[in-house]
């Protein structure tokens, strides 16, 4: 891959200057006694000795927990790592308060493999997530767990846990029967035999979860409440193919591999309590193609990821130049390029509108779980994409990562560290978001 990325190690972002005495000044007066190796002072009246001596009395007496509460939330933002962030906490009982009470900018995510080891940025500390057997993806802070029968999430840092529906608890919701600006949802019959598996999960809020699910030949939303028994999975999937889904406005929305965009209105049912779509609408049409022409004769992938960026609602699209070798029963999957293409709802026009720049402050992480963070503070270079080998087959050249980073200026690659990968395993890497 070409490209190559700065890596920059910073602790806190502060630095301490030093600056040297003269040894006469122009305006002739006295130059400061001088000093030996230990710092006392050579020369000096017995007043400039008791000065000194009071001076670093008063220092030594002096606490951490002097720092003024304003400079203490200053300084806590401007680390770009949580793990950092809680050891900023544990220094004293007022930092620790002030580290609560703080209103402070998301740290980076955490990369997540298979197994459950976990990597911050940007420095690639390594650590394993605590009873991650089970460990299926994220969701925003909220890791999620999957088995063949049963689902559920936690939180990794505030322990909170959700316990979802079983996964062959399942029914169809009360939904229309039109997509407005859209097509005419067919009757469904579920497959009573089956059982939901989950490709995606989203965390509307504690009371509302959704997920991308796969339910017999159905592919399609489905959402519940946390405790309760039952999902409801929407026909949705017979008219559409969902690539990505996201919360975004109260609403949730979905968009398919062409780049229709569709928003859904969840309520709930006064008389049963129970799910409802209150209202589906196509609310921008298909997505062009903005990628400029590159002559390939392989095959060519598109990936849709959906992520929102300062209140705006981003289309980011991945397109995969692979190259396959073997036969129907071994195949072999080499990536040669990757090109990525970033566009913004407009929902008065309609449409998607192309965006040259996410902003040089800002730093786009796509994959299943998918977050738009400030690095300003943190010192990191923005503009950029941070993605994952989400998707099956994924062998980029070379690539001895889980992750990768596009530069939006100049559409160069990078794989910096860590170097943990999971290449070939269930499930994919992911991102974690602590707050």
């Amino acid at each position: 891959m070409n490209g190559k990325t700065e890596q920059r190690a910073s602790s806190s972002g502060a630095r301490a200057t030093t600056t040297s005495a003269h040894a006469h000044d122009s305006v002739g007066h006295t130059p400061p006694p001088a000093v030996n190796a230990l710092g006392g002072a050579v020369q000096g009246s017995s007043t400039e000795m008791i000065c000194t001596s009071k001076l670093a009395h008063s220092n030594d007496q002096r606490s951490w927990s002097d720092l003024p509460t304003e400079l203490v939330g200053h300084v806590l933002g401007c680390l770009p790592a949580h793990i950092d962030r809680i050891r900023f906490a544990a220094v004293c009982h007022h930092w620790c308060i002030s580290a609560r009470h703080s209103s402070i900018p998301p740290p980076l995510p955490w990369l997540v493999l298979s197994d459950g080891a976990a990597f911050t940025l940007p420095r690639g500390e390594s650590f394993q997530i605590p009873n991650s057997t089970g460990f299926h993806s994220c969701s925003g802070e909220w890791l999620v767990f999957s088995t063949e029968k049963t689902c559920s999430l936690v939180n990794t840092f505030s322990k909170a846990n959700l316990k979802l529906p079983d996964l062959h608890c399942f029914n169809l919701i009360d939904e229309p029967h039109q997509v407005i600006n859209g097509h005419e949802i067919p009757n469904t019959v579920l497959n009573t035999e089956a059982e939901i598996l989950i490709w995606k999960i989203v965390v509307c809020s504690e009371i509302l979860v959704a997920a991308m699910v796969k339910v017999g030949d159905l592919y399609t939303l489905a959402l519940c409440r946390p405790g309760a028994k039952s999902w409801f999975v929407s026909a949705l999937g017979r008219i559409i193919s969902v690539a990505d889904m996201m919360f975004y406005g109260g609403k949730l929305y979905t968009v398919d591999d062409e780049g229709d965009l569709c928003s859904i209105i969840v309520q709930e049912d006064i008389d049963s309590g129970k799910l409802r779509l209150s209202r589906i609408e196509r609310v921008v049409t298909e997505a062009p193609f903005f990628f400029p022409p590159w002559p390939f004769s392989g095959a060519i992938g598109t990936q849709n990821y959906l992520v929102e960026s300062c209140g705006a609602l981003l289309l980011v699209r991945r397109r995969t130049f692979e190259q396959r070798f073997g036969d129907v029963l071994d195949i072999t999957i080499k990536v040669v390029r990757i090109e990525f293409e970033v566009l913004e709802a407009n929902f008065k026009l309609a449409k998607w509108v192309k965006v040259t720049s996410v902003g040089d402050d800002q730093v786009l992480f796509v994959g299943r779980s998918s977050q738009s963070i400030c690095v300003s503070r943190y010192r990191q270079k923005g503009n950029c994409i941070f993605f994952l080998e989400d998707i099956e087959g994924w062998n980029f050249e070379d690539a001895p990562s889980s992750y990768a980073i596009y530069d939006m200026k100049d559409g160069t690659l990078d794989s910096p560290l860590p170097r943990g990968s999971c290449k070939g395993k269930k499930p994919p890497a992911t991102w974690l978001f602590p707050r």
